[in-house]
Formats: structure tokens, C-alpha cells, sequence
């Protein structure tokens, strides 16, 4: 019977043990600005991890914001909730010249930092390379606030960039982020992979205000603005977007490869960077575009020798009203593409073939050819720069085209997020787990002391 004491105190002894050595993690709180602490500052200061910093309605004037723990930072209204900032002039060098410019007006470095419902004003200063917004770390969510003057940067894996007006340039690097329904004024600059770029309008009419890509397996998805460029880029999905120019380019470098580009709106204004311009790359699927209005609408390769389009798939766009249809560009051969997917090709407004048997293709080819002195024949050559075998009769209907995506690309696009507004960040609840190890060595006893008394 002693025995069975002497274990009895043991195993309490070591249930009272664990309960002491296990660290206990207060819950969340609330702190509201300016009912617990006059300042934002001062309420970022005093938060702990996973807490919300919770703004009501009002002016709020500052000098910087450093955020460098996991928490909510939520304004009340995001017309309503006004944050002034005042960074100090740091000196930098810019371009080999010392310049003072503005120090970064709120800096985020930590993961799972949510920043939403903020009308933020910085004073741009004279250079325009100062202010703004700089957070690194994963799990960043900024979301429906208007930051006015300065431009953002953000860098980490699953950040959320939703619902925000940007008077700056947003730029973005790392992987899974998110960037949906912002309205950009300048550039939208994405380096990295698996990034979700959707529905942004960007720019303010400027020509080469857009999109700048640097990255693999990005889906970029029914946005709107000026110009796009992608360096080095391959295996993207540029679908459903609204623009004057695209160029895809990094030739001698391996160039843009295995890229779906379709159901585009290519509206050119007539000039001679208007449309789509694939400087180097093989693989890539340009179909179900309508490109209008341009002076080249689509040109493939350049004079570049050490750049070649090849392997290249053109079927079911729309090529209507432009200078070139398909730009003839020296030294370049569009005979190493296809213009058609053996079935059907393209529309060109100024075909002028016919179809006799109705079935809405023509009978003869389209082509692009050109007739020219070859001296060691001593005779004229015909070139042809690129041969459609398959004609379209009349305009294709891109709202109807079905795309098919690669399976990286579906689950992309099938888990857009909606903004979350509130859900905070979950607290391990160390005290439940405490007293269920107890309860078990409790259990534990019992068993023991019946099979004692049996």
C-alpha cells in the first residue's frame, strides 16, 4: 500500500511539473487607438504577438510605423481613418550622387502582419526614391487602404495584396503572393514564382506604365494597363487582360519560353511598339487575342542574331485594322512557326481568298511574302515570311474560347482569396493542453489504483 502512495505523489508531483514548465500564452487582445493608448505607435509598442491593434476613426499624426511582431493593424474606415506621416531626410547615394531623401515611412519585418482600412499620406520628397512602405516577411496581408504619394515594396512567400488605391509603384518579390483589385498608378513590378497577378488596373495613361515580370509559373489574369514587359520569363499565363503592348523579350539569354498568352484585348494606338512582340522564346501558345490598331500587331524574333521565335503556336486571333499584321522583320523566319492548329488559323481583315464549301475557313493560304534580288542567282527570289493555312473568314469569338490550363495554373486561379477582414491569428491554447495531460495521468491513476484493489 505504501507503494501504491509513494507512486501516487510521484505522478503528481510530475502532472504539478508540467503544469509549472509550460510556458502559458496570454489570449489575444484588442487594443483600441486612442481609447488604450493615445498613439499607433505606442499601441504597436505595448501589443504582443497575435494581438489587433484596432484604429477608430480620425487623424492620427506620426512621425514612422515600425511593425517587427505578428499582428492585425486595422483601421476603422478606411476614408475615415487617417494616418499622416512624417519620415526624417536620410542621405543616400542615387545614381553616384548623395542625396537626402525620406527615410521609409512604415517598415513591417516580421511574418503574419495584416495592415487594412488606412488612408496613408506621405510627402513625396523631391527625388521621388523615399517614403513609402517596406515589409519583408511571409503571411503579409495589406488590404482595401490608400496609400498616397510614395510607392510599396514587399518581399516573402503568401502575401495577400487586395483592394488597395497605390499612388506609387507596388513592387513584389517571392512566391504565392497575391495581388488582386488594386488600382496601381505607375508600375506593378512582380519577381518570382507562383505569383497570382489579377484584375489590378494599372497606370495613368502613361505608355510604358504596367506590368514588369521577371519570373516563372505567374498567372496574370484580367488586368488592365498600357504596357507589359517579361524578362527571362517562362511557363506563364497571361489571359483575359487589356493592353496596348507586350513584350516578351531577354533575347540570347534562353528568352520567354512555354507562355499561354490568350483572350487578350490588344488595343494598339498606332504606334510601332503597339501589340505583341516575342523577341526570343520557343513553345509559347499566343490564341484567342484580339489585336487591333497597331502597327505590328504580332512580331516574332528580331535582327538580333542571337535571337530566334521558334516553335511558336498563332491560331484563332483576330487581327484587325493594323499597318502589319505580322511584322516581316529582316533576317527573321516565321516559316519555323505555326499560324494554324491544322484545323483552323487566324482572321485577317484584309484576306481576300474564298470559301466555297461555307465552312467559315479559306480555301487559299494567307501569307506575308516578298520578292527580292538574290545576286548570286541574278534573279528575283520569293520570301515567304510566314504562310496561315488556314484563314478565318470572319472575326473570332474570344469571349467563347476555352482555355486549356495547365493544372498549376487552374489551382491558382480556383483559390483567389476574398479579403479577410477579421479573423485574427489563431493562439495555441497551452493552458487545454496542460490540464488534458493531467486529466490523462489522472485517467492513468484510476486504471492503476482499480487493478490495485482487484
Amino acid at each position: 500500500m505504501r507503494n501504491s502512495f509513494t507512486l501516487l505523489l510521484v505522478l503528481v508531483l510530475a502532472a504539478s511539473s508540467i503544469v509549472s514548465v509550460l510556458p502559458v500564452k496570454a489570449e489575444a487582445r484588442t487594443i483600441v487607438v486612442p481609447d488604450d493608448y493615445a498613439t499607433i505607435s505606442l499601441a504597436i509598442e505595448n501589443a504582443l504577438d497575435g494581438d489587433t491593434v484596432f484604429v477608430k476613426k480620425g487623424t492620427y499624426q506620426e512621425s514612422t510605423l515600425a511593425i517587427n511582431k505578428s499582428l492585425l493593424l486595422i483601421g476603422e474606415d478606411v476614408d475615415g481613418t487617417i494616418l499622416n506621416l512624417d519620415p526624417p531626410l536620410v542621405e543616400a547615394m542615387i545614381l553616384y550622387n548623395r542625396l537626402m531623401i525620406l527615410s521609409t515611412a512604415i517598415t513591417i519585418n516580421a511574418n503574419n502582419v495584416k495592415l487594412q482600412g488606412f488612408t496613408v499620406n506621405i510627402p513625396r520628397d523631391e527625388y521621388g526614391y523615399g517614403g513609402g512602405l517596406h515589409a519583408n516577411g511571409d503571411g503579409i496581408e495589406v488590404i482595401n487602404n490608400k496609400i498616397a504619394n510614395n510607392s510599396v515594396y514587399l518581399s516573402g512567400s503568401m502575401l495577400n495584396i487586395t483592394c488597395n488605391s497605390i499612388q506609387g509603384t507596388l513592387e513584389v518579390a517571392g512566391s504565392n503572393i497575391t495581388v488582386a483589385n488594386n488600382t496601381i498608378k505607375y508600375n506593378l513590378k512582380v519577381q518570382g514564382t507562383f505569383n497570382l497577378i489579377s484584375a489590378n488596373e494599372i497606370g495613368s495613361g502613361y505608355y510604358w506604365s504596367g506590368i514588369h515580370l521577371d519570373g516563372s509559373f505567374n498567372c496574370v489574369v484580367g488586368n488592365s494597363f498600357s504596357s507589359m514587359s517579361t524578362d527571362h520569363s517562362n511557363f506563364n499565363v497571361i489571359v483575359g487582360n487589356s493592353f496596348v503592348n507586350l513584350d516578351m523579350r531577354k533575347y540570347g539569354e534562353g528568352g520567354c519560353n512555354n507562355t499561354i498568352i490568350s483572350k487578350n484585348r490588344v488595343t494598339g494606338n498606332g504606334g510601332i511598339n503597339d501589340g505583341i512582340w516575342l523577341y526570343d522564346g520557343e513553345n509559347n501558345t499566343i490564341s484567342g487575342n484580339s489585336i487591333h490598331n497597331c502597327e505590328n500587331a504580332l512580331t516574332l524574333g528580331t535582327s538580333y542574331s542571337t535571337a530566334s521565335a521558334r516553335s511558336n503556336s498563332i491560331y484563332l486571333n483576330n487581327f484587325i485594322n493594323n499597318s502589319n499584321h505580322i511584322a516581316p522583320i529582316s533576317g527573321s523566319d516565321h516559316t519555323v512557326n505555326h499560324f494554324d492548329n491544322g484545323v483552323k488559323g487566324n482572321y485577317y481583315d484584309d484576306y481576300q481568298g474564298n470559301d466555297a464549301n461555307w465552312d467559315g475557313v479559306g480555301d487559299s493560304p494567307y501569307t506575308i511574302q516578298e520578292t527580292r534580288w538574290d545576286e548570286e542567282l541574278k534573279s528575283d527570289v520569293t520570301i515567304v515570311f510566314f504562310q496561315d493555312n488556314y484563314p478565318l473568314m470572319s472575326p473570332f469569338d474570344i469571349d467563347g474560347f476555352s482555355v486549356e490550363l495547365p493544372e498549376w495554373a487552374s489551382s491558382s486561379l480556383s483559390t483567389l482569396p476574398e479579403p479577410d477582414t477579421s479573423t485574427p491569428f489563431p493562439i495555441i491554447p497551452v493552458v487545454t493542453a496542460t490540464v488534458a495531460v493531467v486529466a490523462v495521468i489522472g485517467v492513468g491513476l484510476l486504471v492503476y489504483f482499480r487493478k490495485r484493489h482487484h
